[in-house]
């Protein structure tokens, strides 16, 4: 005989009186609510049709299956959390390789461990920088300055991204990688010197989300026209990355 509908209704109130989901009600019975639940059952059977002794203990067992299942589900996920801080707490001070939360590919030392979410997240701080890039480009011999400049309440403010020395050399440095870029609130707008000596800024390009880390400057110096008047004032601020122990690639032994 399935379960009947008043020792579903039962069972119902008391999972709102226990605020608990299902599993753990049923599974948390105490002796006087097991008795209400199994008078229930017997005083709303069919006459016609009654319980068995044999029915009536499998119905027990069954519930008290499934909270003991729900119970050991959360010893074993408490294991694997404690598991993994001690993994994330080792990997402090160590560098590696990893993808970030924001999908940025990064290389960089942990410097802390927290909990979000009941998940343990690695924090990497990366300064930024300049590299040659493997991209196609029209960057021609010379050195070469780069600036990011973003607005703000106060007006706009710039970070120094770093200089590089290039060959022009075609499949070497005909392109420029700038990484761990600043994140900011809106728009950044990337700026170079053509190499010359000058000092002079110009407009290489615009980053249209305030959080991507990286661009890739292409631009001859011909290329460049949109001069920055007034260098504003600058400031310094590393990237601040989050990474899953689920998202680490290598881990490097210093």
């Amino acid at each position: 005989m399935s379960q009947i509908p008043a020792l579903q209704d039962r069972i119902a109130s008391q999972q709102s009186k226990s605020g608990a989901g299902a599993a753990n009600a049923i599974g948390n019975l105490n002796l006087d609510a097991f008795f209400d639940l199994m008078i229930a059952e017997l005083q709303n059977q069919d006459p016609l049709n009654p319980l068995e002794n044999d029915q009536l203990l499998a119905q027990i067992n069954q519930i008290r299956q499934v909270g003991a299942t729900d119970k050991l589900t959360e010893t074993l996920d408490s294991v694997l959390l404690g598991q993994n801080i001690t993994s994330a707490t080792g990997l402090i001070g160590k560098q590696v390789e990893a993808l970030s939360d924001d999908n940025q590919r990064i290389n960089g030392d942990v410097l802390r461990v927290s909990i979000e979410d009941g998940e343990p997240k690695l924090h990497i701080e990366l300064p930024s920088s300049v590299a040659p890039s493997t991209a196609d480009g029209e960057v021609g011999a010379g050195e070469y300055e780069y600036l990011a400049v973003w607005d703000t309440d106060r007006g706009p403010i710039g970070q120094k991204i770093g200089t590089l020395r290039t060959t022009g050399q075609s499949g070497t440095d005909t392109a420029v990688d700038l990484r761990n870029l600043p994140a900011t609130d809106g728009p950044k707008r990337i700026y170079r010197t053509k190499g010359d000596g000058s000092g002079q800024f110009y407009l290489a390009g615009q980053i249209p989300d305030g959080s991507q880390a990286s661009f890739t400057d292409r631009s001859s110096n011909d290329g460049l026209s949109t001069a920055l008047g007034v260098v504003p004032p600058l400031v310094t601020q590393s990237r601040q990355y989050t990474v899953k122990l689920s998202n680490l690639s290598e881990v490097y032994t210093k």
